[in-house]
Protein backbone atom coordinates (compact mmCIF):
# COMPACT_ATOMS: atom_id res chain seq x y z
CA UNK A 1 0.00 0.00 0.00
CA UNK A 2 1.22 3.33 -1.19
CA UNK A 3 0.61 6.68 -0.07
CA UNK A 4 1.46 9.41 -1.36
CA UNK A 5 1.93 12.84 0.66
CA UNK A 6 2.00 16.22 -1.25
CA UNK A 7 3.81 18.43 1.11
CA UNK A 8 3.36 22.49 0.35
CA UNK A 9 3.42 25.86 1.69
CA UNK A 10 0.23 27.29 2.24
CA UNK A 11 -0.96 30.88 3.79
CA UNK A 12 -2.01 32.24 7.08
CA UNK A 13 -3.28 35.21 5.15
CA UNK A 14 -4.49 34.04 1.49
CA UNK A 15 -7.97 31.14 1.32
CA UNK A 16 -6.64 30.50 -2.33
CA UNK A 17 -2.78 29.25 -1.45
CA UNK A 18 -3.09 26.08 -0.84
CA UNK A 19 -5.91 25.30 -3.38
CA UNK A 20 -3.77 24.08 -5.84
CA UNK A 21 -3.03 21.22 -3.61
CA UNK A 22 -6.18 20.34 -2.87
CA UNK A 23 -6.84 19.74 -6.48
CA UNK A 24 -3.98 17.86 -7.65
CA UNK A 25 -4.85 15.57 -4.49
CA UNK A 26 -8.00 15.50 -6.08
CA UNK A 27 -6.79 14.69 -9.99
CA UNK A 28 -4.18 11.95 -8.52
CA UNK A 29 -6.87 10.43 -6.56
CA UNK A 30 -8.62 10.32 -9.52
CA UNK A 31 -5.94 8.87 -11.63
CA UNK A 32 -5.83 5.69 -9.20
CA UNK A 33 -2.07 4.86 -9.20
CA UNK A 34 -1.41 5.38 -5.62
CA UNK A 35 -3.57 3.76 -2.74
CA UNK A 36 -3.97 7.35 -0.80
CA UNK A 37 -3.17 10.82 -1.67
CA UNK A 38 -3.13 13.20 0.89
CA UNK A 39 -1.76 17.12 1.39
CA UNK A 40 0.49 18.23 4.68
CA UNK A 41 0.90 22.25 4.36
CA UNK A 42 3.40 24.35 6.63
CA UNK A 43 1.15 27.43 7.15
CA UNK A 44 -2.21 25.42 7.25
CA UNK A 45 -3.67 22.16 8.54
CA UNK A 46 -3.21 19.19 8.11
CA UNK A 47 0.44 20.56 9.17
CA UNK A 48 3.98 19.18 7.98
CA UNK A 49 4.49 18.29 11.51
CA UNK A 50 1.18 16.21 11.91
CA UNK A 51 0.24 15.57 8.56
CA UNK A 52 1.99 11.69 8.98
CA UNK A 53 -0.04 10.76 12.46
CA UNK A 54 -2.94 9.56 9.79
CA UNK A 55 -0.97 7.56 7.38
CA UNK A 56 -0.95 3.90 8.35
CA UNK A 57 0.34 2.80 4.93
CA UNK A 58 3.29 0.75 4.89
CA UNK A 59 5.13 2.95 1.92
CA UNK A 60 4.84 6.48 1.85
CA UNK A 61 6.10 8.78 -0.76
CA UNK A 62 6.65 12.66 0.10
CA UNK A 63 6.36 15.10 -2.83
CA UNK A 64 7.42 18.56 -1.97
CA UNK A 65 5.36 20.79 -4.22
CA UNK A 66 7.57 23.88 -4.83
CA UNK A 67 9.65 24.92 -7.65
CA UNK A 68 13.15 25.26 -6.53
CA UNK A 69 15.84 23.34 -4.23
CA UNK A 70 16.11 25.90 -1.36
CA UNK A 71 15.07 26.79 2.11
CA UNK A 72 12.00 24.71 2.48
CA UNK A 73 12.78 21.59 0.70
CA UNK A 74 16.00 21.70 1.89
CA UNK A 75 15.38 22.60 5.87
CA UNK A 76 11.79 23.43 6.90
CA UNK A 77 9.75 20.02 5.19
CA UNK A 78 12.37 17.55 6.46
CA UNK A 79 12.50 19.28 10.00
CA UNK A 80 8.51 19.16 10.02
CA UNK A 81 8.55 15.63 8.84
CA UNK A 82 11.28 14.48 11.01
CA UNK A 83 12.56 12.98 7.73
CA UNK A 84 16.39 11.64 7.95
CA UNK A 85 16.86 12.46 3.90
CA UNK A 86 15.43 10.16 0.79
CA UNK A 87 14.73 7.42 2.99
CA UNK A 88 13.16 7.30 6.29
CA UNK A 89 12.52 4.06 8.40
CA UNK A 90 10.29 4.83 11.09
CA UNK A 91 8.05 2.23 12.77
CA UNK A 92 6.10 0.55 10.42
CA UNK A 93 6.85 2.79 7.66
CA UNK A 94 9.47 3.33 4.54
CA UNK A 95 9.02 7.07 3.87
CA UNK A 96 10.76 8.31 0.69
CA UNK A 97 11.21 12.11 -0.18
CA UNK A 98 11.82 12.71 -3.51
CA UNK A 99 13.26 16.57 -5.14
CA UNK A 100 10.75 19.53 -5.70
CA UNK A 101 8.11 19.06 -8.54
CA UNK A 102 9.95 22.54 -9.93
CA UNK A 103 13.32 20.19 -10.80
CA UNK A 104 11.73 17.51 -12.71
CA UNK A 105 13.01 17.86 -16.78
CA UNK A 106 9.26 17.56 -17.28
CA UNK A 107 8.07 20.57 -16.23
CA UNK A 108 9.43 22.29 -19.00
CA UNK A 109 6.77 20.39 -21.08
CA UNK A 110 4.40 22.46 -18.49
CA UNK A 111 5.43 25.76 -19.03
CA UNK A 112 5.68 25.30 -22.77
CA UNK A 113 1.86 23.68 -22.88
CA UNK A 114 0.66 27.55 -20.52
CA UNK A 115 2.47 29.24 -23.53
CA UNK A 116 0.78 27.53 -26.15
CA UNK A 117 -2.80 27.60 -24.32
CA UNK A 118 -1.70 31.55 -24.62
CA UNK A 119 -1.16 31.51 -28.39
CA UNK A 120 2.32 31.58 -28.11
CA UNK A 121 4.08 30.39 -31.41
CA UNK A 122 7.49 30.22 -33.28
CA UNK A 123 7.87 33.70 -33.93
CA UNK A 124 7.31 34.50 -29.97
CA UNK A 125 9.75 35.01 -27.00
CA UNK A 126 8.81 33.23 -23.53
CA UNK A 127 9.69 34.64 -20.01
CA UNK A 128 9.87 32.35 -17.03
CA UNK A 129 9.35 34.40 -14.28
CA UNK A 130 10.57 33.34 -10.95
CA UNK A 131 10.33 34.80 -7.61
CA UNK A 132 14.56 34.88 -6.98
CA UNK A 133 16.19 36.29 -3.87
CA UNK A 134 19.64 37.98 -3.04
CA UNK A 135 19.33 35.20 -0.13
CA UNK A 136 20.26 31.89 -1.63
CA UNK A 137 22.31 31.70 -4.39
CA UNK A 138 20.40 28.14 -5.25
CA UNK A 139 16.66 29.74 -5.72
CA UNK A 140 17.57 31.32 -9.34
CA UNK A 141 19.06 27.92 -10.87
CA UNK A 142 16.18 26.01 -11.42
CA UNK A 143 14.48 29.36 -13.51
CA UNK A 144 17.98 29.14 -15.69
CA UNK A 145 17.30 25.52 -15.66
CA UNK A 146 13.59 25.04 -16.77
CA UNK A 147 14.30 28.41 -19.41
CA UNK A 148 17.07 26.21 -20.70
CA UNK A 149 15.38 22.74 -21.06
CA UNK A 150 12.32 24.87 -22.93
CA UNK A 151 15.18 26.79 -25.18
CA UNK A 152 16.45 23.41 -26.19
CA UNK A 153 13.03 22.67 -27.97
CA UNK A 154 13.26 25.23 -30.39
CA UNK A 155 9.55 26.16 -29.46
CA UNK A 156 9.87 29.76 -29.54
CA UNK A 157 12.43 32.48 -31.02
CA UNK A 158 13.48 33.55 -27.89
CA UNK A 159 13.28 32.14 -24.29
CA UNK A 160 15.09 33.68 -20.93
CA UNK A 161 14.27 34.40 -17.60
CA UNK A 162 13.31 37.65 -15.70
CA UNK A 163 12.34 37.89 -11.76
CA UNK A 164 10.78 39.54 -9.15
CA UNK A 165 13.33 39.95 -6.56
CA UNK A 166 16.92 39.87 -8.34
CA UNK A 167 18.16 40.11 -11.86
CA UNK A 168 17.58 40.14 -14.54
CA UNK A 169 14.12 42.20 -12.87
CA UNK A 170 10.66 41.45 -15.34
CA UNK A 171 10.85 45.33 -15.06
CA UNK A 172 13.56 45.07 -17.96
CA UNK A 173 11.63 42.54 -20.33
CA UNK A 174 10.07 44.48 -23.26
CA UNK A 175 14.43 45.86 -23.13
CA UNK A 176 15.76 42.37 -23.33
CA UNK A 177 13.18 40.57 -25.01
CA UNK A 178 13.06 41.46 -29.01
CA UNK A 179 9.74 39.43 -30.22
CA UNK A 180 6.75 41.67 -31.08
CA UNK A 181 4.49 39.39 -28.45
CA UNK A 182 6.25 38.23 -25.06
CA UNK A 183 4.29 35.42 -23.05
CA UNK A 184 5.08 35.73 -19.64
CA UNK A 185 4.96 32.07 -17.85
CA UNK A 186 5.05 32.71 -13.77
CA UNK A 187 7.46 30.06 -12.67
CA UNK A 188 5.06 29.60 -9.09
CA UNK A 189 3.01 26.98 -8.05
CA UNK A 190 -0.36 28.91 -6.35
CA UNK A 191 -2.51 31.60 -7.64
CA UNK A 192 -1.21 33.85 -4.43
CA UNK A 193 -0.35 37.58 -3.24
CA UNK A 194 3.19 37.44 -6.07
CA UNK A 195 1.09 36.08 -9.10
CA UNK A 196 -2.46 37.44 -8.54
CA UNK A 197 -1.36 41.02 -7.32
CA UNK A 198 2.42 42.06 -6.88
CA UNK A 199 3.47 41.00 -10.69
CA UNK A 200 0.24 42.52 -12.37
CA UNK A 201 0.56 45.83 -10.57
CA UNK A 202 4.61 46.07 -10.67
CA UNK A 203 4.15 45.34 -14.46
CA UNK A 204 0.86 47.52 -15.22
CA UNK A 205 -0.91 44.53 -16.78
CA UNK A 206 -4.82 45.40 -18.17
CA UNK A 207 -5.30 41.54 -17.65
CA UNK A 208 -4.04 38.32 -19.58
CA UNK A 209 -2.74 40.32 -22.38
CA UNK A 210 -1.53 43.77 -22.16
CA UNK A 211 -0.48 46.05 -25.88
CA UNK A 212 2.43 48.48 -24.96
CA UNK A 213 4.14 50.14 -27.56
CA UNK A 214 3.07 48.33 -30.03
CA UNK A 215 3.89 45.35 -28.85
CA UNK A 216 2.41 42.30 -26.87
CA UNK A 217 2.49 40.95 -23.21
CA UNK A 218 0.74 37.92 -22.48
CA UNK A 219 0.34 36.78 -18.91
CA UNK A 220 -0.50 33.60 -18.05
CA UNK A 221 -1.75 31.28 -15.18
CA UNK A 222 1.08 29.78 -12.85
CA UNK A 223 2.74 26.33 -13.82
CA UNK A 224 1.75 25.07 -10.45
CA UNK A 225 -2.02 25.16 -11.24
CA UNK A 226 -1.42 23.36 -14.96
CA UNK A 227 -3.20 19.82 -14.69
CA UNK A 228 0.06 18.58 -16.67
CA UNK A 229 1.39 18.81 -13.05
CA UNK A 230 -0.01 15.75 -11.80
CA UNK A 231 2.38 13.39 -14.14
CA UNK A 232 5.67 15.59 -12.73
CA UNK A 233 4.26 14.82 -9.74
CA UNK A 234 3.69 10.75 -10.48
CA UNK A 235 7.20 10.38 -12.49
CA UNK A 236 8.57 11.70 -9.14
CA UNK A 237 7.28 9.18 -6.67
CA UNK A 238 7.66 6.39 -9.19
CA UNK A 239 11.22 7.25 -9.41
CA UNK A 240 11.40 7.23 -5.81
CA UNK A 241 10.03 3.97 -5.21
CA UNK A 242 12.04 2.68 -7.83
CA UNK A 243 15.66 4.03 -6.25
CA UNK A 244 13.85 2.60 -2.59
CA UNK A 245 12.19 -0.65 -4.04
CA UNK A 246 10.48 -2.68 -0.53
CA UNK A 247 11.96 -5.45 -1.76
CA UNK A 248 15.51 -4.30 -1.06
CA UNK A 249 14.73 -2.45 2.43
CA UNK A 250 14.55 -3.61 5.82
CA UNK A 251 11.19 -4.79 7.23
CA UNK A 252 9.81 -2.04 9.03
CA UNK A 253 8.76 -2.33 12.56
CA UNK A 254 5.14 -3.73 14.17
CA UNK A 255 4.38 -0.73 15.48
CA UNK A 256 1.85 1.22 13.52
CA UNK A 257 -0.97 4.26 14.09
CA UNK A 258 -3.91 3.83 16.29
CA UNK A 259 -6.75 3.18 14.00
CA UNK A 260 -8.58 6.35 14.20
CA UNK A 261 -12.55 4.01 13.64
CA UNK A 262 -11.76 2.61 17.18
CA UNK A 263 -13.05 6.01 19.28
CA UNK A 264 -16.81 6.52 18.39
CA UNK A 265 -17.81 10.29 17.44
CA UNK A 266 -19.83 12.11 20.24
CA UNK A 267 -22.97 13.76 19.76
CA UNK A 268 -21.22 17.32 20.01
CA UNK A 269 -17.56 17.92 18.40
CA UNK A 270 -16.29 21.15 18.63
CA UNK A 271 -19.28 23.23 17.03
CA UNK A 272 -20.16 20.01 14.74
CA UNK A 273 -23.29 17.94 15.96
CA UNK A 274 -23.12 14.99 15.25
CA UNK A 275 -26.43 13.58 14.46
CA UNK A 276 -28.55 9.94 13.63
CA UNK A 277 -28.12 10.16 9.56
CA UNK A 278 -26.08 13.69 9.25
CA UNK A 279 -23.58 15.85 10.51
CA UNK A 280 -24.18 19.81 11.58
CA UNK A 281 -22.63 22.80 11.77
CA UNK A 282 -23.85 25.29 13.97
CA UNK A 283 -27.48 26.49 14.07
CA UNK A 284 -30.30 25.25 12.38
CA UNK A 285 -29.55 23.74 8.92
CA UNK A 286 -30.85 25.65 5.95
CA UNK A 287 -28.95 24.03 2.96
CA UNK A 288 -27.35 20.32 2.60
CA UNK A 289 -23.77 20.55 1.64
CA UNK A 290 -22.61 17.52 -0.98
CA UNK A 291 -20.89 14.60 0.52
CA UNK A 292 -17.84 15.75 -0.58
CA UNK A 293 -14.61 15.74 1.93
CA UNK A 294 -13.31 18.71 -0.49
CA UNK A 295 -16.35 20.33 -1.12
CA UNK A 296 -17.00 20.57 3.19
CA UNK A 297 -13.55 22.22 3.49
CA UNK A 298 -13.71 24.78 0.88
CA UNK A 299 -17.03 26.03 2.19
CA UNK A 300 -16.07 26.18 6.25
CA UNK A 301 -12.45 28.09 5.86
CA UNK A 302 -14.23 30.96 5.66
CA UNK A 303 -16.48 32.70 8.50
CA UNK A 304 -19.73 34.28 8.43
CA UNK A 305 -18.23 37.67 7.78
CA UNK A 306 -16.18 36.39 4.70
CA UNK A 307 -13.08 36.37 6.47
CA UNK A 308 -10.40 32.87 5.97
CA UNK A 309 -10.22 30.94 8.78
CA UNK A 310 -6.45 29.95 8.93
CA UNK A 311 -6.96 27.88 12.14
CA UNK A 312 -9.65 25.56 11.18
CA UNK A 313 -10.45 24.91 14.62
CA UNK A 314 -11.06 28.77 15.41
CA UNK A 315 -15.04 29.34 17.30
CA UNK A 316 -17.17 31.08 14.66
CA UNK A 317 -17.57 28.05 12.16
CA UNK A 318 -19.93 28.59 9.26
CA UNK A 319 -23.17 27.66 10.38
CA UNK A 320 -26.33 26.62 8.60
CA UNK A 321 -25.51 23.49 6.53
CA UNK A 322 -25.80 19.69 6.94
CA UNK A 323 -24.37 16.87 5.22
CA UNK A 324 -26.52 13.74 4.48
CA UNK A 325 -24.78 10.33 5.89
CA UNK A 326 -26.35 8.24 3.06
CA UNK A 327 -23.61 6.05 2.41
CA UNK A 328 -21.32 8.14 0.29
CA UNK A 329 -19.33 9.80 2.98
CA UNK A 330 -19.00 9.03 6.61
CA UNK A 331 -19.31 11.35 9.84
CA UNK A 332 -15.45 10.73 10.06
CA UNK A 333 -15.07 12.13 7.14
CA UNK A 334 -17.09 15.39 7.68
CA UNK A 335 -15.32 16.14 10.87
CA UNK A 336 -11.82 15.57 8.91
CA UNK A 337 -12.96 18.42 6.11
CA UNK A 338 -13.95 20.39 9.17
CA UNK A 339 -10.98 20.14 12.01
CA UNK A 340 -8.19 18.29 10.15
CA UNK A 341 -6.43 15.03 12.25
CA UNK A 342 -9.12 15.44 15.28
CA UNK A 343 -10.41 12.46 14.23
CA UNK A 344 -6.90 10.39 14.57
CA UNK A 345 -5.53 12.66 17.36
CA UNK A 346 -8.77 11.57 19.95
CA UNK A 347 -8.34 7.92 19.28
CA UNK A 348 -4.27 8.05 19.44
CA UNK A 349 -4.83 10.25 23.02
CA UNK A 350 -7.43 7.92 23.81
CA UNK A 351 -5.09 5.09 23.37
CA UNK A 352 -2.34 6.95 25.35
CA UNK A 353 -0.40 6.69 22.41
CA UNK A 354 -0.25 10.82 21.13
CA UNK A 355 2.76 12.28 20.18
CA UNK A 356 2.70 15.27 22.43
CA UNK A 357 5.57 18.04 21.12
CA UNK A 358 5.61 21.04 24.14
CA UNK A 359 6.03 24.98 23.04
CA UNK A 360 9.48 24.82 24.13
CA UNK A 361 11.16 22.42 21.67
CA UNK A 362 8.28 24.03 18.21
CA UNK A 363 10.01 27.57 18.87
CA UNK A 364 13.42 26.20 19.74
CA UNK A 365 13.88 24.67 15.95
CA UNK A 366 12.40 27.53 14.15
CA UNK A 367 15.25 29.66 11.92
CA UNK A 368 14.73 31.76 9.52
CA UNK A 369 12.44 34.65 10.02
CA UNK A 370 10.69 32.38 12.46
CA UNK A 371 14.12 31.97 14.55
CA UNK A 372 13.05 34.93 16.72
CA UNK A 373 10.39 33.90 18.20
CA UNK A 374 12.62 31.32 20.39
CA UNK A 375 12.79 34.98 22.20
CA UNK A 376 9.12 34.91 23.47
CA UNK A 377 9.38 35.00 27.20
CA UNK A 378 7.86 32.72 29.31
CA UNK A 379 5.46 35.25 30.55
CA UNK A 380 4.49 35.55 26.96
CA UNK A 381 4.45 32.53 25.69
CA UNK A 382 1.59 31.98 28.14
CA UNK A 383 -0.38 34.83 26.85
CA UNK A 384 -0.18 33.87 23.66
CA UNK A 385 -1.56 30.18 24.50
CA UNK A 386 -4.65 31.76 26.37
CA UNK A 387 -5.48 34.08 23.85
CA UNK A 388 -4.99 32.33 20.63
CA UNK A 389 -5.98 28.43 21.84
CA UNK A 390 -8.88 30.41 24.20
CA UNK A 391 -10.80 30.92 20.37
CA UNK A 392 -9.99 27.47 19.37
CA UNK A 393 -11.97 24.34 19.79
CA UNK A 394 -8.92 22.28 19.98
CA UNK A 395 -7.40 21.27 24.01
CA UNK A 396 -3.82 21.70 24.01
CA UNK A 397 -2.17 18.55 25.10
CA UNK A 398 1.04 19.92 24.69
CA UNK A 399 2.96 21.96 27.98
CA UNK A 400 4.89 25.19 27.43
CA UNK A 401 8.03 23.12 28.36
CA UNK A 402 9.15 19.43 27.94
CA UNK A 403 9.10 18.42 31.86
CA UNK A 404 5.44 19.17 31.83
CA UNK A 405 4.45 16.58 29.20
CA UNK A 406 1.38 14.53 30.87
CA UNK A 407 2.14 11.00 31.39
CA UNK A 408 0.56 8.38 29.01
CA UNK A 409 -3.01 7.67 29.47
CA UNK A 410 -3.98 11.06 30.47
CA UNK A 411 -3.94 12.48 27.17
CA UNK A 412 -7.73 13.01 26.39
CA UNK A 413 -9.58 15.48 29.04
CA UNK A 414 -12.86 14.67 28.38
CA UNK A 415 -14.76 12.43 25.65
CA UNK A 416 -15.95 15.35 23.34
CA UNK A 417 -12.47 17.19 23.63
CA UNK A 418 -10.09 17.52 20.21
CA UNK A 419 -6.60 16.86 21.67
CA UNK A 420 -4.56 19.19 20.13
CA UNK A 421 -0.91 17.52 20.30
CA UNK A 422 1.43 20.32 19.24
CA UNK A 423 1.36 24.48 18.67
CA UNK A 424 0.24 24.93 15.59
CA UNK A 425 1.65 27.19 12.71
CA UNK A 426 -0.25 30.27 13.33
CA UNK A 427 0.32 30.02 17.29
CA UNK A 428 4.34 30.62 15.92
CA UNK A 429 3.31 33.04 13.34
CA UNK A 430 2.15 35.15 16.95
CA UNK A 431 5.00 34.08 18.56
CA UNK A 432 7.01 35.76 16.21
CA UNK A 433 4.92 39.01 16.77
CA UNK A 434 4.45 39.02 20.42
CA UNK A 435 8.41 38.27 21.18
CA UNK A 436 9.04 41.70 19.13
CA UNK A 437 6.04 43.58 20.59
CA UNK A 438 7.66 42.85 23.69
CA UNK A 439 10.96 44.21 22.66
CA UNK A 440 9.25 47.06 21.37
CA UNK A 441 5.73 47.39 22.58
CA UNK A 442 3.56 48.89 19.52
CA UNK A 443 0.21 51.51 20.72
CA UNK A 444 -2.77 49.45 20.93
CA UNK A 445 -5.53 49.98 18.73
CA UNK A 446 -9.27 49.49 18.81
CA UNK A 447 -10.15 46.27 17.31
CA UNK A 448 -11.37 46.02 13.60
CA UNK A 449 -13.47 43.22 13.07
CA UNK A 450 -12.27 43.17 9.22
CA UNK A 451 -8.97 42.34 9.67
CA UNK A 452 -7.75 39.20 8.73
CA UNK A 453 -7.54 36.63 11.76
CA UNK A 454 -3.89 35.93 11.52
CA UNK A 455 -2.99 39.10 10.28
CA UNK A 456 -1.36 39.72 13.72
CA UNK A 457 0.90 42.69 11.94
CA UNK A 458 -1.87 44.78 11.63
CA UNK A 459 -3.59 47.08 14.26
CA UNK A 460 -6.59 46.14 15.01
CA UNK A 461 -6.33 42.31 14.60
CA UNK A 462 -8.39 41.31 17.55
CA UNK A 463 -5.69 38.28 18.81
CA UNK A 464 -3.11 41.54 18.17
CA UNK A 465 -4.87 43.74 20.63
CA UNK A 466 -6.02 40.88 23.26
CA UNK A 467 -2.27 40.03 23.18
CA UNK A 468 -0.55 43.41 23.59
CA UNK A 469 -3.79 43.81 26.51
CA UNK A 470 -2.22 41.14 28.51
CA UNK A 471 1.68 41.80 28.03
CA UNK A 472 0.88 45.27 28.97
CA UNK A 473 -0.87 44.23 32.53
CA UNK A 474 1.44 44.38 35.31
CA UNK A 475 3.15 41.48 36.20
CA UNK A 476 1.30 39.73 40.01
CA UNK A 477 4.27 38.89 42.18
CA UNK A 478 4.82 34.94 41.78
CA UNK A 479 3.86 35.10 38.33
CA UNK A 480 5.87 34.40 35.68
CA UNK A 481 8.47 37.25 34.59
Amino acid sequence: MTHLVLAGHGSHLNADSSEPFHRLAAALRAGGEFDAVSVALWKEEPSLARALDAVDDPDVVVVPIFISTGYFTRTVVPREMRLDGPLTVRGSQRIRFTPPVGTHPRLADVIIERAREAGAGPDDALVVLGHGTRRDSESEKNVYAMAGLVAQRGCFAECGVAFIDQEPGMLTMLDRFRAPRLFVVPLFIAEGWHVGETIPADLALDGPETRRGGRVVHYTPPVGTHPALAAVVTDLAREALDRFPASRLPSPGSHRPVPASRLPLPAFLGELRIEPGRVCGPGDPACELPPDADAIRRCVRLDAAGRYRPLPGARGLLGGWCVPLDGRIAAEEVVEAVYPLAVVHRAQAAAGALRIVPLDEVLGRQSGRYESARQLSERGRAVIREVLCGRCVRTPAWPLTAPQLPSPGSQLPTPASIPCPEPCSVLVALAREAAAWEAEPPAPAPVDPSVPFADFETPGNEVREAVLAALLEPVRPGAAP
